[in-house]
């Protein structure tokens, strides 16, 4: 009946695509007049220092990992499917994956080319058919045209003629606000991505109507920080790396409304969000490395910091974030990721059990942190780590890009991982990789004895089998939470005591297995490791 049922929805959904017109690439835009400003200071400052190594656009780019011959691409590289004579659609299940081409759209490696040429003659199609991935383009087109203002040795595009330049901006401009990605069952960092690209626009150039569009898309972003940031700062995408890159979107914001508008409201609450996502995201990197909680698909905005090779190292934004604020005005209420939570507890005496082999871990003082809106909970030092995930399932309890990890924990000590996060595998060119990767079974939650029913491709990004996490106990040795997995209620205990971790889960309706050994020999790899988008090991 399932099969019969998707190959309906699949039929449909082909159909749908298959009548929809192409998509519109704006042939009247308007005359863009560069302001005189000062924000591109921070980006040609920061370009030139950027820690990533300087390219060649000639010789071979990597994305996603991978070697790209040009960066003009019309096929997926890694599968050698080419879109170029297909009617495009926003996935092409278990065939190819569009991101491949999205990603080299974006034009990032801009950002560090000394050298070079990018004919955008030969884009194709489908470099315009993700708004999203347009308004980054656009993005990095204005920080190319920064660049060769300052006059850094740069690549060449359009010749780097400023008139064609900022006509191309104008396109861009035009096409981001004709298809801005604000309607549907959620609202996530697409339009928040879009609304940056456009307030950059607006920070840089004088046009018609662009104070008007100033003041609209300023409103519209506020709008999005009350839906899409919980009142603790962290983003309701239920994700790490989603986390830090709609940070670094709030950045660029910060920057563009302060060149438009001295001392206004919204970058108060900016400022908030970005010092409360440095706050949480520094407590969940180690080695340098930031944990893979949920989806990452390796996208960044300030690429001339990021490492194709080592994807999941993300210090650099940590320190990005600090060049903003001065010590003290860093400062945030850490109080309110340091409360402890005491819940009536249920009795458990006669109920299936499992006991788990005993984690030796603190060998020194360490702190506790509870990030109760997006759902994680830490034990850490400098160089010792446990958190335990339990909380709201990501997009208003959609799934999106949260897995099924509930109560599933990571677990790092002197170097070496003993529980680690599976990542993300990939998303539509693959079902099975990408259902893997979000299961129970790469992670390490609760085992048990149960197979949740299969999702197909159109709920690749929601989860139906798992419900919100809740804590019932937090404390600096202590968690007792509880999660629904198909209707089956199982608990997870942690208890820490004398540096010792002892983990044990509880069902009154499933039989639950023991981990016998973690994954210390594996460095906490349970089944398969993705470090980053498509780097499946």
């Amino acid at each position: 009946m399932s099969s019969f049922k998707t190959n309906l929805r699949n039929i449909k959904y082909n159909i749908s695509y298959l009548l929809k017109p192409n998509v519109k690439i704006p042939s009247e835009f308007r005359l863009l007049e560069r302001k005189k400003t000062k924000h591109q200071n921070f980006f040609q400052k920061n370009f030139k220092s950027g820690k990533n190594n300087k390219v060649d656009l000639n010789d071979k780019l990597k994305i996603f990992g991978k070697y790209s011959d040009n960066y003009e691409i019309s096929k997926d590289i890694f599968s050698n499917f080419e879109f170029s004579n297909k009617k495009l659609k926003p996935a092409f299940f278990n065939i190819a994956d569009v991101k491949v081409p999205y990603e080299a759209s974006r034009l990032q490696y801009l950002q560090i080319a000394t050298s070079g040429n990018i004919n955008v003659s030969k884009f194709p199609l489908i470099y315009w058919h993700s708004p999203m991935d347009v308004a980054i383009r656009n993005i990095n087109l204005i920080f190319h045209l920064f660049n060769i203002e300052s006059g850094h040795q740069t690549a060449q595009i359009l010749g780097n003629n400023f008139d064609l330049l900022t006509t191309y901006i104008s396109q861009h401009y035009e096409f981001i606000r004709n298809n801005l990605e604000n309607n549907g069952n959620v609202i996530g960092n697409h339009y928040l991505i879009e609304l940056t690209s456009i307030l950059l626009t607006i920070s840089t150039f004088e046009f018609d109507g662009y104070e008007e569009e100033y003041f609209y898309y300023k409103n519209e972003l506020l709008n999005e920080l009350d839906r899409q940031f919980y009142s603790d700062g962290t983003n309701f995408e239920g994700s790490t790396h989603y986390s830090a890159f709609v940070t670094e979107a709030l950045i660029i914001c910060k920057i563009a409304i302060e060149e438009i508008e001295n001392n206004s409201d919204i970058v108060l609450k900016i400022d908030e969000i970005i010092k409360s996502n440095r706050y949480f995201l520094s407590k969940l990197i180690n080695d340098d490395e930031l944990s893979q909680i949920g989806d990452n698909d390796s996208g960044r905005l300030f690429y001339f910091n990021y490492d194709e090779d080592a994807p999941l190292k993300m210090t650099w934004l940590i320190d990005l974030i600090d060049t903003f604020y001065q010590d003290s005005t860093l400062d945030i209420k850490e109080q309110k990721y340091k409360c402890e939570i005491h819940c009536k507890l249920p009795h458990l005496d006669n109920v299936k059990k499992a006991k788990h082999e005993s984690i030796k871990l603190f060998t020194k003082e360490y702190q506790s942190y509870s990030f109760k809106e997006f759902g994680i909970y830490i034990w850490r030092n400098d160089d010792e780590f446990l958190s335990v995930r339990c909380g709201p399932i990501g997009q208003n309890g959609i799934g999106g890009h949260s897995h099924y990890d509930q109560l599933s924990i990571e677990c790092f000590k002197g170097g070496n991982w003993i529980a680690r996060d599976p990542g993300t595998g990939t998303y539509t060119d693959d079902i099975e990789i990408r259902n893997a990767f979000r299961s129970l079974e790469y992670h390490w939650g609760p085992k048990p004895k149960i197979i949740l029913p299969k999702e197909d491709q159109f709920d690749c990004f929601k989860l139906n089998f798992m419900s919100d996490g809740t804590v019932l106990k937090f404390d600096k040795s202590s968690f007792f939470g509880f999660a629904e997995f198909n209707g089956i209620k199982i608990y997870r205990k942690i208890s820490i005591d004398n540096g010792n971790v002892t983990i044990e889960d509880f069902s009154n309706d499933v039989e639950l297995e023991e981990y016998n050994s973690w994954g210390e020999e594996n460095n906490g790899i349970k089944v398969k490791f993705s470090n980053g988008y498509k780097r499946v090991s």
